[in-house]
């Protein structure tokens, strides 16, 4: 079998991408937000588990690696390009499940509250924030989205966190442990106990540079934060 054939297979996902796209529904409409190369809908077009996909970028340089990459697995007849600021321009039609990868917990936030059809229980949102995390479950729980499932995954030596969402209209209270570990649990998995650990850690140095400022009160705050992680500083 000749290289260009094997290429032809399948689209290269790393861990963070295929973990998005094991929430992607069979036979679903999907729009891919922020799309850089194309690799997800590429990779669930080539494998019959989607209908249609429109891969989504802001700038024109990731649209032209996703249309190359497209006509490389050829899968034209299925994965389209949109030059569109978040799903702007995208037609609800065609987004029934969206991605929204690789980018900062306040920009998906900022996409989500400005698309109103999103505000609807037949649409899942397949989330994976790079930063600020926090700021984006604290935005779902009282914007009225339900986070469904979460789970966490390793790639390059970091550690992400993958939210599938939908909405119906119930604001939820976000408490402290929720906003920075979601729904992850460290018994569920070591990728799940890794995250946790990150976020601990992160905490850690933030209560230790607090303490070493005079800022006790601050210090405190997070170290009750820390608390309800499961550890102590």
């Amino acid at each position: 079998m000749s290289t260009d054939t094997l290429h032809r297979q399948s689209a290269p996902l790393d861990n963070r991408l295929k973990l998005c796209a094991s929430f992607v529904r069979e036979g679903t409409r999907l729009a891919d937000v922020g799309t850089d190369h194309a690799y997800l809908p590429v990779y669930l077009a080539r494998r019959g588990r989607i209908l249609s996909a429109v891969a989504c970028d802001v700038r024109q340089g990731p649209l032209n690696n996703a249309k190359t990459n497209i006509i490389r697995f050829g899968v034209e007849n299925v994965v389209s390009t949109l030059l569109s600021d978040g799903l702007d321009k995208v037609d609800p039609d065609d987004a029934l499940d969206i991605v929204m990868a690789g980018m900062g917990g306040e920009l998906i936030a900022e996409i989500i509250g400005r698309t109103q059809w999103l505000y609807d229980n037949s649409r899942r949102l397949i989330l994976q924030p790079m930063t600020r995390a926090g700021t984006l479950r604290s935005f779902l729980c009282a914007g009225g989205f339900s986070i469904e499932q979460e789970r966490a995954c390793i790639s390059g030596g970091k550690c992400y966190s993958v939210m599938l969402c939908s909405y119906d209209g119930i604001i939820r209270e976000c408490s402290s442990r929720f906003e920075y570990i979601g729904m992850l649990d460290e018994d569920s998995s070591p990728e799940a106990a890794a995250y946790i650990d990150m976020v601990k850690g992160k905490l850690r140095r933030k209560i230790n540079g607090l303490r070493q400022s005079g800022k006790d009160g601050e210090a405190e705050y997070y170290q009750g934060i820390y608390e309800t992680l499961g550890s102590k500083v």
